[in-house]
């Protein structure tokens, strides 16, 4: 099933300029692992420019692999960014467009499923109650193709009814199983929890003396995060204009302390993952896997009057995404090629020398960009009115929602502060036009919307205690 590709033209050709006519050979590919986590902010890490010193261990990581500055998932909740990047297809073609309240059925073919029919070991470690296979039935949901699928959280969330595995433990579970693994090549999916709300990290990992990191630095000016100000509790989940009842700790009301809070978990979860990097370090497997990082969504931090809390709007902190790749097939440095979830399931096919399969993402071991490339976001939720759509080119995002569409210029506008739709009419004409061609160009065959399979009523009521149904937090 595997070969072992040359390293490409330039070596080539300076070996046959020294009289050597065997080409050098990279590694092959053994293994694939992506790790995944949850609610965190691109831009809240050291390698795309953040100084609040959150993320040592990921910055290491980062400098030997491939960053994409410019990566989005496909919305802003859990649930469906995961299904889609699985399958490497839009929520909306796969049964998702409803939200967390739903899961894939049978008859969508995921990225494990496929590789579970080459004879490739398949196993995922998950930390988010939503993603637990005990809320699908059998044979559907995100689970599907997992020979291993460990779903086991021990720790109550605070403020809420549901479960989840801290930091820890998901490490701890994902290094266990590979100790087993055993030979073959296989297939890991570690999702950590961590930075998810309420923002509970352990003391050690707050800054003493700092209560408010600041906007993200990223090197341009207005960076879009809000001043410190004193938040109303809200009586909902919902962040728009307050502070979600589940994210409370004490009394704390200052949305500076909030924020601190949040840096404090990133500095969690990266101590964590190091842990994991030093121990695929330790046996030697680094530079024989390819390893894919990124994060579901990302946090509003105050940004368009919304605190903390995700999965109401498709705002760039949102939909942005931390998105690494390295593998022996891989340059590092930073690229500018617009990426994100759609184009895992190709890259990962690619890895293991596998067929390509119908799906809107293409591999990232080649790193050829795609010229005139858009990728579209969107959100709705099932018992709400209003679908929100975005549309990015790696310069430009048009939103569309209730309030109408707007444009923003992401290069020197990251906060999208100042709508242009009025002044760039071509512009917005020419997205238009992309996200109508995205859409028409559809992949092989899809699951018709309203298909989807929905969640058993308990868990539909747990799903409402943990602020991910739809309807109570509005649009």
């Amino acid at each position: 099933m595997f070969t072992r590709r040359t390293i490409g033209l330039g070596v080539l050709l300076l070996s046959a300029c020294s009289g050597d006519s065997r080409a050098p050979e990279v590694p092959a590919i053994e293994r694939v692992l992506l790790i995944t986590c949850d609610t965190l902010r691109a831009d809240r890490l050291g390698f795309y420019g953040c100084e609040a010193g959150t993320s040592p261990r990921l910055d290491a990581f980062a400098a030997s692999a491939r960053v994409y500055d410019e990566a989005y998932s496909t919305t802003s909740l859990t649930h469906p960014a995961m299904s889609a990047l699985m399958t490497g297809r839009m929520p909306d073609e796969v049964g998702m467009s409803g939200g967390n309240r739903q899961h894939m059925p049978a008859q969508v073919v995921t990225l494990a499923e496929l590789l579970a029919g080459q004879g490739i070991t398949t196993a995922a470690v998950v930390s988010n109650w939503v993603l637990r296979s005990a809320a699908t039935e059998a044979g559907t949901g995100i689970a599907q193709g997992f020979a291993h699928y460990d779903d086991e959280m021990d720790v109550r969330e605070l403020n809420r009814a549901g479960f989840e595995r801290a930091g820890p433990g998901t490490t701890d579970a994902a290094i266990e199983w590979m100790q087993g693994a055993g030979p073959g090549p296989y297939f890991l999916w570690v999702h950590y929890q961590d930075p998810h709300g309420p923002y509970t990290a352990p003391e050690e990992f707050e800054r003493p003396g700092v209560e408010d990191p600041g906007a993200p630095k990223v090197g341009v000016p207005e960076a879009g995060a809000p001043a410190d100000r004193r938040l109303k509790l809200g009586r909902t989940h919902s962040g728009s204009d307050q502070l979600p009842n589940y994210q409370v700790l004490g009394e704390q009301r200052r949305s500076a302390f909030y924020r601190a809070r949040y840096d404090a978990e990133v500095r969690y979860f990266d101590r964590e993952v190091g842990r994991l990097f030093d121990w695929l370090a330790e046996q030697h497997l680094l530079d024989s896997s390819l390893i894919v990082f990124t994060a579901d969504h990302g946090e509003s931090l105050g940004e368009h009057d919304y605190w903390f809390c995700h999965g109401e709007t498709l705002a760039r902190e949102l939909v942005r995404v931390p998105f690494v790749v390295r593998s022996p097939r891989t340059p590092p440095g930073h690229s500018s090629a617009l990426a994100g979830h759609l184009d895992v399931f190709a890259t990962v096919l690619d890895a293991f020398d596998l067929p390509p399969e119908p799906s809107r993402g293409v591999s990232l071991l080649a790193d050829a960009p795609i010229a005139g490339r858009a990728l579209v976001q969107t959100l709705f939720r099932r018992e709400s009115t209003v679908r929100r759509e975005a549309v990015s080119d790696g310069r430009w995002r048009l939103l569309t929602d209730a309030r109408g569409v707007r444009l923003f210029d992401v290069r020197v506008d990251l906060a999208e502060q100042r709508d242009r739709a009025a002044s760039e009419p071509d512009t917005v004409r020419r997205l238009q036009q992309q996200a109508r061609r995205f859409w028409s160009n559809a992949p092989g065959t899809l699951v018709a919307e309203g298909a989807e399979s929905a969640l058993d009523e308990e868990s539909l009521r747990a799903l409402d205690a943990l602020g991910y149904a739809d309807g109570e937090d509005g649009e």
